[in-house]
């Protein structure tokens, strides 16, 4: 190439850039691919899980939210999220070694067949594809929402059809596999987008153990999931981590109070998070690896709270007054406010963040601060929170 050619070749380069006689190429259209993917175990997009309360192995499952970004908007509000030959491939990827000498290849790797027994890549779980959830709603940016997740909606058993995913065959719904087939969902836990661009798209599986499985307290399993395009490449691996404990006790919860403002005796206690004449408290419960804690059903499990307040007989206070703890998403029950609608204020179901509501003592010592000396609150057993 002569030198003339090359700065012939830069300048016309230079003057397209300046916006000059720019020649434009029309890029043919294409439907919108896969990219990335998001994995939650709850509503708050933790990536962490404990499941309590039940020793029976046929009872317990958790429920896991996989999230498909596609790389452009869908016009159509029933397309986008997995294309076809687009897969979500579940499996188990790391085992607990501490309790039992657990090991990859005998109790990790595929998550598919309910009629298979662990080992020789089988891994200690199943995978069930999901349904039983809602879509949310809204034309327009302007009437756009968004619905919780409700976490119960799970298979119960390993060959229960309930929450099964009807979408796909029952031998297929146990494959390890999420495919552009299964049941996809819009606008959940706080995601908002409009007819005219849903471009995130949900999915929902349980994993169950597997029949003869030993996996109650014996510590916690990483879940992978890779989403692979039509190819076979991988383009995307989340990963979630759960352990599944008989009771709460073997839990290693961890609850905290977050009283805010000024307890005056019998005022009403409400769980708003802004600044009121009365003061408000929550009280967050976190697992080992600040993720979350639900029971083996997918309901909460809810710590207790009472509050405790100053007397002058001996010890100088006295507990009484149990307050009610919820974690519903209820406005006005849980913690939070939600003035705008799920997703745009602090209201949030099954976040691990519950909402206190009572009525403070009449009889506390003085109507001033200080008069209740602290809150009681545990899951198992009451550890006094100053």
């Amino acid at each position: 190439m002569s030198t003339k050619t090359t700065f012939k070749r830069i300048a016309l380069v230079t003057v397209a850039a300046l916006g000059f006689s720019v020649l434009s190429t029309v890029v043919p259209a294409q439907a919108a691919v896969a990219t990335t993917l998001g994995a939650a175990v709850g509503p708050n997009g933790a990536t962490s899980l404990t499941v309590v309360g039940s020793s029976d192995t046929t009872a317990v499952g958790a429920l896991i939210r996989l999230d498909v970004t596609a790389d452009e908007t869908s016009t159509n509000s029933g397309t986008g999220g997995l294309a076809s030959g687009d897969t979500i491939v579940g499996t188990v990827s790391a085992v607990p070694t501490t309790v039992l000498a657990k090991t990859l290849a005998a109790n990790g790797g595929s998550l598919a067949g309910t009629g298979t027994a662990q080992g020789a890549g089988y891994s200690d779980f199943v995978m069930l594809e999901s349904e039983g959830q809602s879509n949310g709603t809204g034309s327009t940016a302007a009437t756009a929402t968004t619905v919780a997740t409700d976490w119960t909606k799970m298979p119960s058993a390993l060959n229960a059809t309930t929450n099964l995913d009807s979408a796909v065959t029952a031998a297929t719904a146990a494959d390890g596999v999420v495919t552009s087939s299964n049941t996809g969902y819009w606008n959940k836990d706080g995601v908002k987008t409009i007819s005219t661009g849903r471009y995130i798209k949900h999915y929902y599986v349980t994993v169950k153990p597997r029949t003869g499985a030993d996996v109650i307290d014996r510590g916690a399993y990483t879940f992978s999931f890779q989403l692979r395009n039509a190819a076979g490449m991988v383009l995307s691996t989340k990963t979630v981590k759960i352990d599944f404990v008989s009771e709460a006790a073997k839990s290693d919860a961890v609850v905290t109070l977050n009283p805010v403002g000024t307890f005056i005796k019998s005022a009403t206690l409400a769980p708003y998070d802004s600044a009121t004449a009365d003061a408000y408290a929550s009280l967050t419960l976190r697992n080992r690896d600040g993720g979350l804690i639900r029971s083996f059903n997918g309901n909460d499990v809810a710590p207790s709270a009472k509050i405790q307040w100053s007397t002058t007989a001996a010890p100088g206070y006295v507990d009484t007054a149990t307050l009610t703890v919820n974690d519903s998403g209820t406005y006005g029950a849980d913690f939070g406010t939600d003035a705008d609608g799920l997703g745009a204020g602090s209201l949030q179901k099954g976040d691990g963040i519950f909402g206190l509501t009572g009525t403070l003592p009449s009889s506390a010592s003085s109507a001033t601060t200080g008069a209740v000396v602290a809150f009681r609150c545990g899951l198992v057993t009451e550890t006094q929170l100053s």
